[in-house]
């Protein structure tokens, strides 16, 4: 798992999820792998951090209370500053292929997941995203 960016800091993930339970156990095990974690309960706190704070990777369900988890990736991938950000989504639904063309998420985990599964494709996220980036980011 990386967990440095190129600026040598602790990678941070966003965490948008309105299910507490679920969102606490994602953060616990993000944090087992030396990941900072900030959480949102809704799209708007989601948001509102995407634009006051520094991340590096987002988790996205995509039902919300307050906001479409698609609307938020679209304005992630029209934000000039954000559009290479890395979005995990994950939803109870089967994904719909038409959305994911136009919004291009680099992952889609269908709930319920395995913690694994979810870790792993953190992992192969992060190291895509490094690879791009040089290699900036140490992986272990």
């Amino acid at each position: 798992m990386m967990t440095k960016n190129p600026r040598n800091q602790r990678l941070r993930a966003l965490v948008i999820e309105d299910d507490r339970e679920v969102s606490k156990l994602i953060k616990h095990n993000l944090e087992n792998k030396d990941l900072q974690v900030v959480e949102a309960a809704t799209g708007i706190d989601g948001i509102r951090i995407l634009s006051e704070a520094r991340v590096d990777l987002v988790l996205l369900d995509l039902k919300l209370p307050d906001f479409s988890g698609w609307g938020i990736l679209g304005l992630i991938r029209l934000t000039e500053a954000l559009r290479d950000l890395p979005v995990i989504v994950t939803s109870i639904e089967p994904p719909k292929t038409v959305l994911m063309a136009q919004l291009q998420p680099d992952e889609y985990i269908q709930k319920p997941f395995d913690m694994r599964d979810l870790l792993l494709r953190v992992s192969q996220v992060m190291s895509l995203r490094n690879t791009k980036r040089q290699g900036a980011t140490k992986i272990i």
